[in-house]
């Protein structure tokens, strides 16, 4: 029964890193209107400029209407501009803006901050411990 406690505690611990995390986040890009989502798109866009919004579904792993209406709210934003290519009219390319950029370059700047907030407090020795006990738990 203690076994399975502390199993319950664990799982229990990881969430609340991951909704910590998450809610840290989102207050840190209050100020570029964006959610984490929102964010994390910008940046797979970035990352690849030009792709098609299918390739966007398949990331997100959402339906086309749900990616369409989360990327015309993106383009209504200004922070992405769609192009048709001259070889192929039916699907269209998907860029920043430099304000999308700029939201890109804030949310890598914040995240950074965020991943050092998860392991303020410990020391390069237990922050290795940890990170292997991870990669075990992982591993299977």
């Amino acid at each position: 029964m203690k076994q399975m406690n502390t199993v319950t505690e664990i799982s229990h611990t990881l969430r609340q890193i991951q909704r910590q995390q998450q809610t840290w986040l989102q207050h840190a890009l209050a100020d570029t209107g964006v959610t984490v989502q929102q964010a994390i798109t910008l940046q797979f866009i970035g990352q690849q400029p030009g792709l098609i919004q299918k390739d966007v579904v398949n990331v997100m792993h959402r339906r086309a209407a749900t990616v369409s209406a989360f990327l015309k709210k993106l383009e209504t934003a200004g922070l992405i501009h769609r192009e048709i290519p001259v070889d192929n009219s039916r699907n269209k390319q998907i860029f920043l803006t430099p304000t999308g950029e700029q939201v890109v370059a804030t949310f890598q700047k914040r995240r950074q901050q965020a991943e050092l907030r998860l392991v303020h407090g410990l020391d390069t020795t237990q922050q290795a411990a940890l990170l292997a006990l991870l990669k075990q738990i992982t591993a299977d």
